[in-house]
């Protein structure tokens, strides 16, 4: 027995080196594999509960819980770009009662599939119940944000009222206090024309996980630029004409007053010796008389919102060339 006890130490010892080397390799590959499948991160999670008919929950203690998860790296990371939510199933009964409910990790929804929960804290969440009210609140006037290019913002809003649904003494007290449901804020940083967007309507802060009916409000903005009048009088008319001829034009009145409309600092701007006040008189035959519309010219950069002459057509005639 001796002999086979001293080959088999014999064979343990054989190559001692290279099997310590790879156990220290198979070790360091372990805890290397270990660190990639074990990191952690704590994310805090907001609380709902389940809605039974006829009953609302008043109020949660606490409203969020924080979450501490185990997994590989990228399931980890991915918890960044997860909405998650503790969504819990109450079990009392009657309204205005309370319950001490346990937060597990299958209450946790829209988790990453890989990462594990390994801590909740606080592991319970005390809910109080109420009766399910509603009640019908005004809606806000939509809160701008920015300033338009040009002009003033006049908004035009509609529903004027909304439906809320939530717990019964939340919802008195809000009405008793006049409160408005708010929207989300409407973008006109920088805008030239008037448009239209789709709001959503924000819950009140008052009373949680309230239904809005409608969810969202259809806002109308209107951008209105500050117009100006301006009148530039005793501009002569011409008579266009075919060029070769010598023709002898007769224009009443020969002068006219033109009216230009638009945004102030534009109408400031426009100089009187730009404007071209003329008729068209190329098919007026010798010894013709025509009532011709007054045409304006002005240069193609300026941007007016109308033009006029005063009167709009004058009499002319053509003599003998």
């Amino acid at each position: 027995m001796a002999p086979e006890h001293g080959t088999w130490r014999r064979r343990l010892l054989a190559d001692g080196r290279w099997k310590l080397a790879a156990l220290v390799a198979a070790t360091l590959v372990f805890y290397a594999v270990r660190s990639r499948i074990s990191y952690t991160s704590t994310v805090t999670v907001p609380v709902e509960v389940e809605r039974e008919p006829g009953l609302a929950v008043l109020s949660a203690e606490p409203f969020s819980v924080r979450v501490t998860f185990r997994g590989a790296f990228a399931d980890v990371q991915a918890l960044n770009n997860r909405e998650m939510r503790v969504r819990l199933k109450p079990h009392a009964g009657a309204s205005g009662g309370s319950e001490r409910v346990r937060v597990r990790s299958g209450d946790i929804r829209d988790r990453p599939p890989g990462a594990r929960v390994t801590d909740i804290q606080p592991s319970t969440v005390l809910l109080t119940f109420d009766r399910q009210g509603q009640v019908v609140l005004p809606l806000a006037e939509p809160v701008v944000e920015g300033k338009p290019l040009r002009g003033r913002v006049e908004l035009d809003y509609a529903p004027r009222t909304v439906t809320v649904n939530g717990a019964q003494r939340q919802l008195e007290a809000m009405k008793e206090q006049g409160y408005r449901v708010q929207t989300e804020p409407v973008d006109v940083d920088g805008r030239v024309q008037s448009f239209t967007k789709t709001v959503r309507l924000v819950p009140p802060a008052g009373v949680w996980q309230a239904d809005l009916a409608p969810p969202q409000a259809t806002v109308k903005v209107n951008i209105v630029t500050e117009q100006s009048t301006r009148e530039l009088r005793d501009l002569p008319v011409l008579a266009v004409a075919p060029a070769g001829r010598r023709v002898v034009w007769q224009v009443a009145p020969a002068a006219v007053l033109v009216r230009l409309t638009g945004r102030a600092e534009v109408v400031q701007a426009v100089d009187a010796d730009a404007a071209t006040v003329f008729v068209d008189a190329r098919k007026l035959g010798p010894g013709e008389v025509a009532l011709l519309p007054v045409r304006i010219h002005l240069p193609p950069e300026v941007a007016l919102d109308a033009v006029a002459a005063e009167p709009s057509a004058v009499l002319v005639s053509r003599g003998e060339e």
